[in-house]
C-alpha cells in the first residue's frame, strides 16, 4: 500500500478498509487538480470569458473586480484561487492605478460557518480612508452588501450560470471606512458596494471518473462533500460519474436535526452535498454509521478531524492536510490522489482475504 502512495498510521485500518462501503471525499484536490485559472469575470450581469479576452487585453470595466479581489487576499499567498488573482493582477494590471504595493494591510476578518466571506481592511498614505476588500460566497457577498431582493436575484443568477459551467464562484466587493473612527469588530458593519463575481476553473483529474466506476462495481458508494456552490458540486459529480438524487446544502442538512439514526434514512440515495461545513462532516459520517454503513473519510483541514476521527477509517491529505488532520487519521495520502483510496480498498479487501483464510 505505501508503495501505491498510501501511508498506514494505524495497522488495524487495513483490516477494516477492505470492508469499506461508503467512501466520503472532497471536491477540490482529490476528485479536481487543485490548479485554479480564473475562467470568467461577471459585472453588472456582462460576462467575460478571460480565455478569450478582446485584443489579449482586459477591458477597463474589470478592472476595479480583479483589483479587489487581490486586495482580499493574502499578500504572499499559498491559496490557489489567491495566487490566481495575483498572477492576473501581474499580467492585466501592471502600469495602473489598480495596484497598491505601498498599502498596510491593517486587519483581516476571517471566514467564518456563519458567514463565508472574508475581509481586509487596509491603510493608504495620508488622511485618505481606510479601503476595505471582501470576497466569498455569492449568498454571503449579497448579505454584505445587503442587496435589495432584485438585485440578490440577479447575482445568484449570474453565479448559477458560472456554477452549471462547474466553475467554482466567489463573489467580491468593496467598502471605505474613515481613519478617525474605530474599527468594526464585525464585517456587517462596513457599509459594503459589490463589484461582482469571478469564476475558477478546477479541471477534474482525468483518472477519477474510471475510479469511481471501480468503486460502484466493488459496492462502495461515493459521496462528495464539498463547500462549494450546489450547482458547481452537481457538474462536478456528474463529470465524475457520481450519480444521486438529488444535492443537500448545509443548511437543509441542518434542518434535518441532530438524530443520527434520522439523518441516515434522509441520506439514503443522496451523494452530493454542497455548502457543507466540517462540524457538518462529522455528523454526516455517524449517520452512515448509524445506517451500518462501513465509513471512510477524507479530510485536510483541522476543523476535519472529528470527522476524520469518527470515521471507520479517517484518510488525511499529505500535502496539503494539516498535521491535526493527519494525526487524527488512519491513512495518509502522500500525493493527495483519489486513485491512491481505490488501490488501497482494493488491496485491503485481498489483506483482508488473506487474513481470514489464513484464520
Amino acid at each position: 500500500i505505501a508503495s501505491h502512495q498510501v501511508l498506514t498510521r494505524r495497522l488495524n485500518a487495513i483490516e477494516t478498509l477492505g470492508q469499506t462501503t461508503v467512501l466520503c471525499v472532497d471536491k477540490t484536490g482529490t476528485l479536481t487538480q487543485n490548479r485554479m485559472a480564473l475562467a470568467a469575470l461577471a459585472v453588472d450581469g456582462q460576462l467575460l470569458d478571460t480565455g478569450r479576452l478582446p485584443g489579449g487585453e482586459l477591458p477597463e470595466a474589470y478592472h476595479e473586480l480583479l483589483e479587489y479581489a487581490v486586495l482580499a487576499s493574502e499578500i504572499e499567498p499559498h491559496d490557489p484561487m489567491e495566487q490566481a488573482f495575483h498572477h492576473y493582477a501581474r499580467t492585466y494590471l501592471a502600469d495602473t492605478e489598480h495596484l497598491h504595493p505601498a498599502w498596510a494591510l491593517a486587519r483581516e476578518y476571517e471566514l467564518s460557518p456563519a458567514l463565508l466571506a472574508m475581509s481586509h481592511l487596509w491603510q493608504q498614505d495620508g488622511d485618505a480612508d481606510d479601503v476595505v476588500a471582501s470576497k466569498g460566497a455569492p449568498e454571503a457577498i449579497a448579505e454584505l452588501c445587503h442587496l435589495p431582493e432584485a438585485a440578490r436575484t440577479r447575482l445568484i443568477a449570474d453565479a448559477t450560470r458560472l456554477a452549471d459551467r462547474g466553475l467554482r464562484v466567489l463573489g467580491i466587493a468593496k467598502a471605505r471606512h474613515s481613519p478617525q473612527r474605530e474599527w468594526p469588530s464585525l464585517q456587517h458593519d462596513f457599509d459594503f458596494e459589490l463589484l461582482g463575481l469571478v469564476g475558477f476553473a478546477d479541471p477534474l483529474r482525468p483518472e477519477v471518473p474510471a475510479a469511481i466506476r471501480e468503486c460502484q462495481q466493488a459496492g462502495i458508494r461515493v459521496l462528495m462533500i464539498t463547500g462549494d456552490h450546489p450547482h458547481t458540486a452537481r457538474a462536478i459529480a456528474r463529470q465524475a460519474g457520481i450519480a444521486s438524487r438529488g444535492t443537500l446544502t448545509g443548511s437543509e442538512l441542518a434542518a434535518l436535526g441532530n438524530d443520527a439514526a434520522n439523518l441516515g434514512r434522509q441520506l439514503a440515495g443522496i451523494n452530493v452535498f454542497a455548502r457543507v461545513t466540517p462540524q457538518q462532516k462529522l455528523a454526516i459520517v455517524n449517520a452512515l454509521k448509524a445506517s451500518g454503513e462501513v465509513v471512510a473519510m477524507t479530510g485536510d483541514g483541522v476543523n476535519d478531524a472529528p470527522a476524520l476521527k469518527a470515521a471507520h477509517i479517517g484518510i488525511a491529505m499529505g500535502k496539503r492536510g494539516t498535521d491535526v488532520a493527519r494525526e487524527a487519521a488512519s491513512l495518509v495520502l502522500l500525493d493527495d490522489n483519489f486513485t491512491a483510496i481505490v488501490t488501497a480498498i482494493r488491496l485491503g479487501r485481498r489483506i483482508f482475504a488473506n487474513l481470514r483464510q489464513s484464520m
